[in-house]
This record gives structure tokens, sequence and C-alpha cells, in this order.
């Protein structure tokens, strides 16, 4: 049986920047595992490359039947996890923000030993490839904005009207954080999405002989002996075996991460015990502490003229940072952001979208095992608006939103404006198959027809969305906004990094998880709080700060 120094559970955004630093050293023996099939150089998908979102519609990436539950008490539905190589950065909207100085150091102040954001800064920037006109290091992970030039006219009223409100423009929101408006830096180049399988796992790395890349297979346990790690039972191709291995690096992402070491006898003993798995140690925070981000969105119809260049396969374009305000409640968070088209397809230019959402939540969730067999997804229960901060912050990124879409000069810009049900926008606006063809043409036909048919048509599309009305006296109720909220794909927080006498923590600063021996875990399950900003660019700074860390080790 091989022997390795390290196994790597999940190519995904942290994972496959673990396996890039870590089989640097050629004496280490380095192991990937990816429950989702590969996307070499030579053969990634064309979905996956497209600088329009596209993936995020192809069910063949995603862990099929996982469900969550948004608000305590509240009914499940689907809730959409990668499962292909690369992970999230090979389906999410691209957005490429670091979030908030105090995100990092407040992670010092709980426990996360020199956490700050001095420290991580070095880390991010060795991620961040931007181009040489940028005037920055270019890291691994090429970012591009969206210049002002290819700006809708919406997007160029928004920030006249936020400017006028006091938001100054933000040239870099991510070297100069705070409030104001501000272009999108996205992960991708001018023609190809940036992923972390596609920067961090080259051809060039992938020719090594000390690392070891296994797709399709899925870790279903670790493999254990009392409180040490020496392997995982793995699924591959119908049959099971045992891969062992010096230590093992959990990347599995803040779901499956936690399930896989309460499956393997690691979290809270009686929860545990009650389900029949035998405990190998109590650690009572792993699953707990689950944050995310909540947002909703508003669709605005664009007339001819007013559109993105429908050659442009650009997604988020702009964006505003602002403050709440409130007491005890941290500066810049609240964010509205500016998408540019809706669809791929031909109407796609027709209609854009403005997202108001709350970046930092207080509310808490939790991930439990709803029982011993992996082939049970666990139960996900996001418990949004526990905290009773977090409502009235949501309302007044939604009222925010509201009082730009009525300025005059954005009014000008659009036709109308329809605040949606709650659901993932894109898979509103789209659908796969001869039906998604079929509605792909009759939307372009609504889209461009007279006002009353694509009034009645977008009645009938979306069931429960709400027009914004023109008059200031006419605002969207409470109800009708926290109604329409959803979470975003941003899961942090369910092995928090903390000292050891946090009866909650789950990680050191080093990566370790308490208690037990040569067991690691690196991705954005190890946040203690989440960050005011999409998780995806945060997460590939914590796989380049933890294999740091690893390699000063020396195991």
């Amino acid at each position: 049986m091989t022997q390795f120094d390290f196994l790597i559970v999940g190519g995904g955004t942290a994972g496959a920047v673990l396996a890039s630093r870590l089989s640097e050293d050629r004496a280490c023996r380095v192991l990937l595992v990816e429950a989702g099939a590969d996307t070499p150089p030579e053969a990634t998908p064309s979905d996956i490359n497209d600088t329009f979102p596209s993936s995020t519609l192809n069910p063949d990436y995603f862990w099929t039947g996982l469900e969550a539950t948004l608000t305590r008490g509240g009914s499940s539905r689907p809730y959409p996890q990668a499962r292909i190589m690369g992970g999230g950065s090979s389906i999410m909207g691209m957005f490429t923000l670091r979030g908030m100085p105090d995100d990092y150091d407040s992670w010092g102040r709980r426990g996360a030993g020199t956490f700050s954001w001095k420290e991580v800064v070095p880390f991010f920037e060795k991620v961040e490839g931007y181009p040489s006109s940028a005037g920055r290091n270019s890291g691994t992970y090429p970012v591009r904005r969206t210049p002002r030039e290819e700006w809708p006219a919406f997007v160029h009223a928004m920030e006249r009207a936020a400017g006028s409100r006091g938001f100054p423009f933000v040239p870099d929101m991510n070297a100069a954080p705070g409030d104001g408006f501000f272009s999108m830096p996205a992960s991708r180049d001018e023609t190809v999405r940036s992923t972390s399988a596609g920067a961090y796992l080259t051809r060039e790395v992938r020719s090594r002989c000390n690392l070891t890349i296994m797709p399709s297979t899925r870790v279903t346990r670790l493999a254990t002996e009392g409180r040490r790690v020496i392997g995982a039972h793995v699924d591959r191709n119908g049959m099971s075996t045992t891969i062992s291995a010096g230590n093992v690096v959990l990347s599995a992402g803040a779901i499956h991460s936690p399930a896989l070491m309460m499956r393997s006898g690691i979290g809270d003993g009686g929860a545990l015990s009650a389900l029949g798995i035998q405990v190998a140690a109590e650690l009572p925070g792993v699953g707990r502490n689950l944050q995310n981000h909540c947002y909703m969105f508003f669709a605005l119809t664009l007339p001819r003229g007013k559109r993105l260049p429908h050659a442009l396969r650009r997604f988020a374009v702009a964006g505003l940072r602002a403050s709440s305000g409130l007491a005890d409640c941290p500066a810049g968070d609240l964010m509205l952001f500016m998408l540019g088209r809706v669809s791929g397809k031909s109407f796609g230019t027709d209609v854009a979208m403005v997202a108001p959402a709350l970046y930092s939540p207080f509310s808490k969730g939790r991930v439990t095992l709803a029982a011993a067999d992996a082939s049970r997804h666990p139960r996900v229960e996001f418990c949004m608006l526990d905290d009773p901060r977090d409502a009235p912050r949501i309302v007044m990124a939604a009222r925010l939103a509201e009082s730009l879409l009525r300025d005059s000069l954005v009014a000008a810009s659009y036709s109308e404006a329809m605040l949606l049900p709650a659901g993932m926008a894109m898979n509103q606006f789209n659908r796969g198959g001869l039906m998604g063809a079929c509605i792909s043409t009759g939307a372009q036909l609504v889209l461009n027809a007279p006002g009353l048919l694509r009034r009645a048509a977008m009645r009938l599309a979306f069931k429960g969305g709400k027009f914004l009305s023109a008059s200031h006296s006419q605002s969207l109720s409470e109800s009708d906004l926290l109604s329409a909220i959803s979470p975003m794909g941003h899961p942090v927080g369910t092995c928090a990094m903390g000292e050891v006498d946090d009866p909650y923590a789950v990680v050191d600063s080093n990566y370790r998880v308490h208690g037990v021996d040569n067991l690691f875990v690196a991705d954005a399950s190890v946040m203690p709080t989440i960050p005011s900003g999409n998780t995806n660019l945060p997460t590939l700074m914590l796989g380049e700060h933890a294999a740091h860390k690893i390699q000063r080790l020396k195991l």
C-alpha cells in the first residue's frame, strides 16, 4: 500500500492550492483526492472556461440531493455545492473580494493566532494576478475588472446616484477597502475564467512525480488509531479501499469537512453516540458556527442601446459597499452588486440585476449528521436572521437599492425593476434542454415587446415577484423584502480556528485539529467569522497561508 506524506481531501478552492504548494518539496509525497471529475488543462470544459458563469447551471458539477434550511424551523430547499476539481472556483460568480481589514484582525482577537490584515495581505498578493498595467505585483490567479467603458448605462447611472449620496468611487476595493462604488474584480483574464485547478494544477505541477491526483473518488471516513489519523477510507469506481498517509488535510468545504470528521468519530460525543458512531475525539465545535451571507435580487429590463454589449460575457460588473452604522455592527457590512447580464443566451443582456446583500451577519447555524452512513447528506441549517441585528441590516441594504433605483438618472436607464422571489437568480433565468431553448427564444421576444406585454410576462414567469414603484411613497414592505432573501454559496466557520481552551474551536493557528494527531483542516470552515466579501478569494488566501504554516512545521 502506497504511503503518502499528505492526503488532501478535496480538490476545491483551497485543496488545489495546497496540493500545488506542498508538492513543491519533491521529497514530500502528496495525494489529492476529489469526489468530482477532473478538469485538466487540456480538457477543461468550455462552460467552466466561460467568463460568464454558465458552469453554475451544469448539474454535473454539484452534489445531488444536498439541501439546507434558510431560517430556523423553515423548510429545506436544494442548496448547490460544487463537486468538481477547483470546487467553488469552477462554478461561482467570479467575485474576487478580500473583505475588510477588521475581518482578519478580529480573527486574531478571537484566538486565531497572529491572524491580522497585515499578516494576510502578502498571501492575498501571492494569489491575485493582475495585468502589468495595474501597477501591482502579479500572483498566480488571474483577476480583472470591467473597465468603465464597458459598463452598461444603468451602472454609470448607479455610480452617479451613489456619488450624490456621498459614496466615492474606490479604484481598488481590495487594496483600499471601505464604503464606496467600485468596479468588481473578477476571477478571469480577458478570455477564460480563473479556477484554483487551472491556476495551481498546471501541466508543470501535474507532471511532478511526487504528486498524485485521484478524481472521482469519495472519502467516506477517516482511518484512525485512537486519536491518531492514519489515512482515509475511500470509494472509487464502485470499490472501497483504504489509503494510508502520514498526514491528512481536509479541504472539503464548510459542509463536507465537518461531516467527514463527525462520521469519523470527531465531534460532539453525545450526538455521535446517538448515531452509533464510536467517539474518537470530543470536539463539540465541529459543525457549529455555520455562517453565510444572504442576498436578494432586483431584475431590471433594459432598453436597446443601454445594455451590456452582447459580445461581452460579463456577470458581476460593479459594486457598492456601505455601512449600516448600527451599534455593534462593523463598517462595510452592506453590499450592493450590479450584474450586467443574466444569461449567456441571446436574451442575457436584455436584463440586468442589482443585488442587496448582508456581508457581516451575526446569525449562526450548524451542520449535523442525519445518519452515520456516508451516502446520506448532512443536515444544513443556516438559521439566518436568528440574530436580531441581521434583519434590519438586510432591509437597509434593500432600501438603499430602492433609493438608487428610483433616482431619476438610474430610472431613465431601465424599463422595469422587479424584486424577484427567493431563489438562485441564475436558475430563474436559465433552463436546460429543449424547454430552455424555447424559453430563451420567447424571452428575447417578450423582453423587447411593448411594456404591458412585458410586465404581464414577467408576472407570469416570476410568481411572487414585486414590481418596484416609481413613487417614493410606495416602498416594498419589510415582509416583501425578507421573504425574497436567499443564502449565498458562502458557508464558513464549521471547523473554526481558535485556542485549545475554547470549547467550540476545532483547529489551532497551524490548522491542526485540537486533540487529534496528523489531521489538519484548511478551507473556509476554519474561518472564525465570515469575511465581508465573497469567500472565494479569502479561501484561496487560506490555502496559501495553510501551506506556508504546514511547511514550516517540518512534519
